[in-house]
């Protein structure tokens, strides 16, 4: 099982970042999206794509079932940073789509895996690409896939 950073394991408290196998990134919780500095969503359940496929970025449309992007949906490395001290449970997490890069994390999250491993923190990124070794966070892989948001 992956590290837990002092999460509770599945809690539905606060941010919650669900990974399932071979899908997208379903989050529930407070959360808002910004693409270009700008927020396009406020929202308390969404799912944002992690196979790079979607036509409609940052948000899943489905494409990963016709894709050819297999995932166990398990923390395989990586993490979110911890804060210092507990964040408030009804604080907003804000995803910032990086421009043919990551989903970056600013605020509370707990990601939860597939098996139960969870990584809770205040800041991290997540891959979108569909390309990292250490899904579901980022490895910088977008770089030297290509990956393009638009």
């Amino acid at each position: 099982m992956a590290e837990t950073n002092g999460a509770d394991g599945g809690s539905d408290r606060g941010n919650v970042a669900r990974i399932p196998p071979g899908g997208p990134i379903c989050l529930t919780g407070r959360i808002v999206v910004e693409v270009g500095g700008r927020g396009i969503a406020e929202t308390d359940d969404v799912a944002l794509c992690r196979c790079g496929q979607s036509a409609n970025k940052p948000f899943c449309d489905g494409s990963h079932r016709g894709a050819d992007f297999a995932d166990p949906g398990v923390i395989q490395g990586g993490r979110l940073v911890p804060g210092q001290g507990e964040s408030a449970s009804d604080e907003a997490v804000t995803i910032i789509c990086k421009t043919d890069g990551p989903l970056l994390v600013r605020g509370p999250l707990t990601v939860v895996a597939a098996d139960g491993g969870t990584s809770r923190g205040i800041k991290g990124a997540l891959c979108r690409c569909g390309e990292s070794a250490i899904k579901p966070f980022c490895d910088g892989s977008h770089r030297a896939a290509g990956f393009a948001a638009e």
